[in-house]
């Protein structure tokens, strides 16, 4: 019963998380089984993640969207974000 949705995970993918100054980060995420929402949300979570790892708190400060068609051509986010320092 595990198998189906660890199936549709891998299908999605975070590109690595790229530095562009000392506290703000940029992603790329897609999924070939994710629509456009869902993609977005899949880059919020690994942005959000990586933030908390750095004792910090996730903040959008830009995002793009591609649209895509599902399972056919993927759709993509690029998120740019800062990791703010939790006080």
């Amino acid at each position: 019963m595990m198998a189906a949705p660890l199936l549709l995970a891998a299908c999605a993918s975070s590109g690595p998380v790229t530095q562009l100054d000392k506290d703000t980060y940029m992603l790329t995420a897609s999924s070939r089984w994710h629509g456009n929402d869902g993609v977005a949300i899949l880059g919020l979570q690994q942005a959000d993640t990586y933030c908390k790892n750095l004792g910090g708190r996730m903040r959008v400060v830009g995002s793009e969207r591609s649209e895509g068609v599902v399972g056919f051509l993927p759709p993509k986010a690029l998120i740019t974000f800062k990791c703010d320092k939790v006080s």
